[in-house]
């Protein structure tokens, strides 16, 4: 995928620039002939090579990543993925081709599939309350009542004849007084499915708030010039506060943001497509408030360059910065200033079901956003050993091939009588940047590189005995 995308790209921005391969060739440090295969799509991109690429055609990296493109893809996987559509085998590579040959086609389709999705979630959320809601079954019960009384006031103004005037009116009053309230039953029913439609989404918030990280790169260059000069550009001096444990430091320094940065997170969420709602945009701004309370913390330059010296360990990252090991991970997948990035990270988040509760993918490493991924994934090996990193080399079918990392770390203090409450926080490199990186020492890359997938029913590894579903891509 990556291949492709890559190669497409960069013969059309080099045209649309008027630039011979012999020219971008050139800019790029690089042979015409590599150039030609590159674009052919018969030679790799290493990411030094797409760097220079992308500064010879005056763009940024992420515009050859074609990271769009293979969100699009992500999201193609996904629906074949759901068991409600029930497709059968597809062909291997099929929603590249479509998203390469007819993007706007893709798109269209992916719209399709979450108006499904809502008005499929809007059904199910309705049925539930038929079943379940008092207000309902009161509701319910109320009409039957005033129905049963005006039934009975009818049928005795038919039937006797001979009643008087003021029984008759007596009996003409029931009928108007309990009418009245059927009336106000069945207006307040009206109401409760209309209100309840549109609370019920299935696009939901987070989704959003996800799509809205992984547009923006998971970094924001505004953020950082403001953590700058709110905390002076200095981090925290050795151990930072030693007086408080990180959670709670990081939760001081939070709160200081909230009080100051509410404009500029504003004018970033308000104005950002992928953020259709108020509650997403809420969510936007809390997750932004912590960016750059980590910002704060952990200063781009200052940490950058620890990073770099203790070669992205972050047992010695906490150290410096007195930070908790999930807040100095995910600075890490920050460091995506252009022309001063760090490694490369894909960041990963999950509770001991497998439900993800945090994702940042890698153009070539897509995380799951619904159910679990690869059983063979260091994220879920790290809850067997709390506290202790797990790591290893794995190779997906596509020929790619990361170093993942991962600790399982307390998310609360545990109580008496109850389990502990544990995350797992998984980092992802490309397994050529490992060499950087202290999780690469001392690891036999050929003896300890697993076979893995995304998830199963897109893995097309039929001797897996971790296998759970069988793939639906051939």
């Amino acid at each position: 995928m990556t291949k492709t995308l890559s190669g497409l790209k960069i013969r059309v921005l080099r045209k649309q620039r008027a630039l011979t391969q012999a020219e971008l060739a050139r800019r790029a440090g690089i042979s015409a002939s590599y150039l030609n295969l590159i674009e052919a799509n018969r030679r790799p991109v290493t990411a030094a090579v797409l760097e220079r690429l992308a500064a010879g055609l005056n763009t940024g990296r992420e515009t050859l990543d074609g990271q769009a493109e293979k969100r699009r893809v992500d999201d193609l996987n996904e629906i074949a993925v759901d068991p409600a559509i029930g497709a059968a085998a597809l062909p291997p590579h099929g929603a590249e081709e479509l998203v390469g040959r007819l993007p706007d086609w893709a798109g269209l389709l992916l719209r399709l599939y979450s108006v499904y999705r809502d008005r499929n979630e809007a059904v199910l959320a309705l049925a539930d309350r038929l079943n379940r809601d008092p207000f309902l079954a009161d509701s319910v019960h109320r009409m039957l009542t005033s129905v049963t009384a005006i039934r009975a006031a009818a049928e005795i103004l038919t039937d006797e004849e001979r009643l008087d005037l003021p029984s008759r009116r007596r009996f003409l009053d029931i009928i108007a007084s309990d009418s009245a309230r059927l009336s106000d039953t069945a207006q307040a029913l009206v109401d409760f499915f209309g209100s309840a439609h549109q609370r019920v989404r299935s696009a939901t918030p987070m989704e959003s708030v996800d799509a809205f990280i992984a547009e923006t790169d998971n970094f924001f260059p505004d953020l950082e010039a403001l953590a700058a000069g709110l905390g002076h550009g200095d981090g925290p001096p050795g151990g930072g506060a030693g007086f408080r444990d990180p959670s709670s430091r990081f939760a001081l320094v939070k709160e200081t943001v909230h009080g100051t940065a509410g404009d500029p997170i504003a004018r970033i969420v308000q104005n950002h497509p992928a953020l259709g709602s108020e509650t997403a945009r809420t969510l936007a701004a809390a997750a932004l408030e912590s960016y750059v309370a980590g910002a704060i913390l952990m200063p781009y330059d200052a940490f950058l360059l620890a990073a770099r010296e203790s070669r992205y360990d972050i047992d010695a990252l906490m150290r410096r910065f007195g930070v908790s090991y999930e807040q100095a991970a995910h600075r890490l997948a920050t460091l995506r200033r252009p022309g001063a990035e760090g490694v490369r990270f894909a960041y990963m988040r999950s509770d001991p079901s497998g439900y993800v509760t945090k994702r940042l993918p890698l153009a070539a490493l897509p995380l799951p956003r619904y159910g679990t991924a690869c059983p063979l994934w260091a994220v879920y090996a790290a809850f067997q050993s709390p506290g202790v990193t797990v790591r290893h080399y794995g190779q997906l079918p596509s020929g790619e091939s990361f170093l993942f990392f991962a600790r399982a770390v307390d998310k609360s203090t545990a109580a008496i009588g109850r389990p502990r409450n544990l995350q797992s926080i998984m980092l992802v490199c490309q397994a050529a940047e490992a060499d950087a990186t202290v999780y690469g020492d001392g690891i036999d890359r050929n003896s300890a590189t697993l076979a893995v997938g995304t998830v199963c029913r897109l893995c097309p590894r039929q001797d897996c005995s971790h296998r759970q579903e069988a793939p639906l891509i051939g």
